[in-house]
This record gives C-alpha cells, structure tokens and sequence, in this order.
C-alpha cells in the first residue's frame, strides 16, 4: 500500500490539459512553462506506477529533449504543435485505459482523527505514556489505528486487546512481584484485586481492566465474535485510559 496525495492524480489531469491548450502564440521557454509541466507530467507516470503509459511517452520525451536544445526566445510552431497534439492524444488514451484496472480508496472519517490513528498513535495516549509502552504494544496499538482507518475493526480488537495485555502483565508483576507467564488474564486479575499485604494496586484501574476483560477480551477469542467499526472504536478508548492509569502507577 502506497500513501499518495490525491493532488498527485488531479496535477495529471491540470498539466495534460495545460499542454493540449498551447498554441503558436505561446513561448516555448518561460518559468514554469510547457517544459517544466512536461517534466512534472513524466515524473507522475513513474511516481504513481502507470508504467505503461510512461512507455508510451517516448514520443512526449523525445519531443521535451527538442525543446530543451531550444536557446532562442521564441513561439511554437505550427510543426511542433501538432506533433505534442498527437503524442499526447496518444499518451491520454493509453492511461485512460490503463487507469481503469486501477483503483483508490479513500479512508472515511472516523471518530478519532484519521491521521492519528494511522501515523500518530502516540497523540491519542497523554503525554509520554505511548512512548513508555514496550515495543510490543506500541506496535499493536499503532496496527489497531491503522486497521480501525481501513475499516477492519476485528483485527483492530485484536491488536488493541494484545497491546493492552502486554500492560497487564508488566502491572501484574510490579504489585506482585511474580512471573506473569503461563497465567491467565483472569488469574492476574484476579491476584490483583484480592492483593491484601503491601502497597495495592488502583481499584478503579483493576475494576476497567476486569470489565474490558468480562466485555471485550473474553467475547472476542470466541471465532463468532464480529465487531464493527463503533464497538472497536468503544474498545481503544476504554483500552487508552486504562493503558495510560496503568502507565502512570507503573512510572
């Protein structure tokens, strides 16, 4: 997957059209003139992938190395414009047909900022608390925004639940003192809420992560569990606070 403005795609269309207007009374060197929106037009068809119709531009290149020989201030000629009417008549019926196996989706808004949740993870948590994760959590936090951007919310569930474990048991073994390994979520919960000896864990912390576990984690290891895009979106913002007072008492 490539991230590609969509002003990438309009520029084709802006430069073509600029080009197919010129006449004899247009000068052929000038600032930002036909030279550079043939540049700019060439460097598009290599930069978004239509590579056949950049192997159809040979004649468009041929014809830019012809202008750029040019030092004397001068219009176009009737020559030299019919042949760039030509190529690219040529060049405008090949991408045509080749544009249309291709395909753009555009990502919808969703009730976190969309890119956020596909770059900037960390902005979502307060301050400092993302880049205190570990990097295993990072990671399926930051695949959770991406996967909840493209509408695949049941992998995001499964990205923020793993992320939010990984916090579990660093939590677990700071108040216990003992390997998480080999327990369960419910197991370290449950040591956690009935811990009577030495400093106790928040309850309020203990209490959002048992009902993430009763309502969210538990559901989705069954395989009939499907979210949708409201209900994930539920889960990373329960997830992000309690992530951020686990952090907190943690730090």
């Amino acid at each position: 997957m490539k991230k590609k403005e969509i002003w990438d795609y309009i520029s084709i269309g802006t430069d073509l059209r600029y080009l197919q207007d010129l006449t004899v009374d247009h000068p052929v060197i000038f600032e930002h003139g036909p030279r550079d929106n043939l540049r700019r037009l060439l460097a598009a068809f290599k930069s978004l992938g239509l590579n056949v119709t950049l192997r159809a531009s040979i004649g468009l290149v041929s014809f830019l190395d012809k202008l750029d020989e040019i030092k004397e201030d001068r219009n176009f000629s009737k020559e030299e414009i019919k042949e760039l009417t030509e190529e690219l008549k040529y060049v405008r019926r090949t991408m045509s047909a080749e544009c249309q196996g291709i395909f753009a989706y555009i990502t919808s808004d969703k009730r976190y900022d969309v890119t956020k949740l596909s770059n900037s993870m960390e902005q979502l948590f307060t301050p400092e608390a993302f880049n205190n994760l570990p990097d295993m959590a990072q990671y399926d936090f930051s695949e959770a925004g991406k996967c909840i951007v493209f509408e695949r919310p049941t992998a995001a569930a499964f990205h923020i639940l793993r992320g939010t474990e990984v916090l579990v048991r660093i939590y677990y073994k700071k108040y216990l003192r003992k390997k998480p390994e080999g327990k369960t979520w419910g197991q370290l919960l449950n040591e956690l809420k009935n811990k009577t000896k030495g400093k106790k864990p928040n309850s309020i912390t203990v209490n959002h992560l048992i009902n993430i576990k009763d309502s969210f984690r538990n559901p989705t290891q069954h395989p009939d569990k499907v979210y949708d895009i409201q209900e994930v979106q539920d889960l990373l913002s329960v997830c992000i606070d309690v992530v951020n007072k686990m952090v907190e008492e943690i730090k």
